[in-house]
């Protein structure tokens, strides 16, 4: 009797602690979605299935300072940045795109087309290139992965939807600051530019199956990025802010309020580790 009773408990342990594995450990919220993409944090709002959402204040302030179907019924909740960083492109580790468009970049800056296309689409206060930078010679390995780039006379850049950095029009035409900035670089490398819309999610294996040949879509740089990819120099600062419904403006302000709220970000974003602590194995 006693060794059923025991073999009993040791299941119901067993099976509380595989209830438990996986679960999101949360620095606030009482539930947490990761979505699609940003823009599904913002109809995910919109439709009430989240209470806060957490995304890039570029992509966030664009959204609520236009004419959208969102200025009117969403809004950046005010003094709450959740974190602060730079955004950097990236290419696969030990390829020498990333040095080639450093070195494109602080020319394209020094003749203010960076800052041209930055005012265009009202983010030339968020630039943050160094024009001064100083950019190390290709290694020999470097130099193998760019003879493959040349070779094939183009780069892929993956993206996913995020105004004003890679969006349509009312045409369907690509457009975006960072998508125009792309082909900027490609004329100075005299190269072709290929986009690709891709799941954020999937960004470091298209990039190292070389579907894709860099990622260059607002991304955060992170020392978790640096020691997997090549990553240029920055080129934006940006900051994760929270979103929510207007009529909610009174009752999340803070973090602290928003216990008890369900809470989206993209799958694998900056947005998503401000709202979930990692699980370190």
């Amino acid at each position: 009797m006693k060794k059923i009773l025991c073999l009993t408990l040791a299941l119901i342990m067993c099976l509380f602690a595989l209830a438990s594995c996986g679960k999101e450990e949360l620095q606030f919220g009482k539930e947490y979605r990761a979505l699609s993409g940003q823009m599904d944090v913002l109809l995910q709002l919109k439709s009430k299935s989240i209470d806060v959402g957490v995304m890039d204040s570029i992509m966030a302030g664009y959204y609520m300072s236009q004419d959208t179907d969102y200025s009117g019924s969403l809004m950046i909740v005010e003094n709450l940045d959740l974190s602060t960083e730079q955004y950097g492109i990236a290419a696969r580790k030990g390829s020498g795109l990333a040095k080639k468009i450093n070195e494109a970049l602080i020319d394209l800056a020094k003749a203010g087309t960076v800052e041209e296309l930055a005012t265009k689409y009202g983010i030339a206060s968020e630039l943050c290139i160094d024009k001064n930078a100083t950019i190390a010679p290709l290694t020999e390995a470097e130099q193998a992965d760019w003879n493959y780039i040349v070779a094939q006379d183009k780069f892929i850049v993956g993206y996913t939807l995020f105004a004003p950095i890679a969006y349509k029009d009312d045409n369907g035409v690509l457009i975006g600051f960072d998508i125009e900035l792309a082909k900027a670089v490609a004329q100075k490398l005299d190269l072709n530019v290929e986009f690709q819309e891709i799941e954020w999610d999937a960004k470091e294996a298209l990039l190292n199956s070389k579907s894709i040949d860099c990622i260059w879509n607002g991304m955060t740089i992170t020392e978790e990025r640096l020691a997997n990819m090549e990553i240029s120099i920055p080129y934006l600062n940006n900051k994760q802010v929270a979103v929510i419904r207007i009529e909610n403006k009174d009752k999340y302000t803070t973090t602290d309020s928003m216990s008890d709220a369900i809470v989206g970000a993209e799958a694998g974003s900056a947005g998503e580790s401000c709202v979930v602590i990692a699980n370190e194995k």
